[in-house]
């Protein structure tokens, strides 16, 4: 009964923990957000997963609500349990056999992607304190756009 409370309380505390707006067509979200010259951010979570809490919590929620994150970045999340997305060749998937084309590891998983669905810079893999975390993710989305002015 402990266990089925704690993944309850995980699973509550992740679905309400920040309002980023899940993936719906991979496609058309990377191409709007190069065309509008920001990032697009692809965030591979989990339901139960207390680290995609915690960096929902200490990172990604205060990036969409920093004005100066806001015009860099598109945030997306994909849910390992989502049923459906449309993927960057218009197909419908489930996320999961999206996730494993990427070799996605485990949650929670940054991926910088480029229009074609193509990663752009090194993944940001698992999340331990935003002390660093800040550090790497201000330096992948610099990268980003080093990578993407020398096209």
């Amino acid at each position: 009964m402990r266990m089925i409370c704690l993944v309850a309380l995980l699973w509550i505390n992740h679905t309400y923990a920040a309002p980023i707006e899940a993936v719906s067509n991979l496609a058309a979200e990377s191409m709007r957000a190069v065309s509008e010259g920001r990032v697009y951010l692809l965030y591979v979570s989990r339901m139960a997963c207390p680290y995609c809490t915690q960096l929902e919590q200490g990172v990604l929620s205060p990036t969409l609500k920093n004005d100066g994150y806001l015009p860099l970045v598109d945030l997306r999340e994909l849910a390992w349990e989502a049923e459906k997305v449309v993927d960057f060749d218009q197909q419908v998937r489930g996320a999961a056999e999206i996730i494993t084309r990427y070799k996605v590891m485990g949650t929670p998983t940054l991926l910088f992607l480029g229009v074609q669905g193509n990663e752009l810079v090194s993944r940001i893999t698992g999340y331990q304190s935003e002390d660093f975390y800040w550090y790497y993710f201000d330096e992948a989305i610099e990268n980003v756009w080093i990578e993407l002015e020398g096209r």
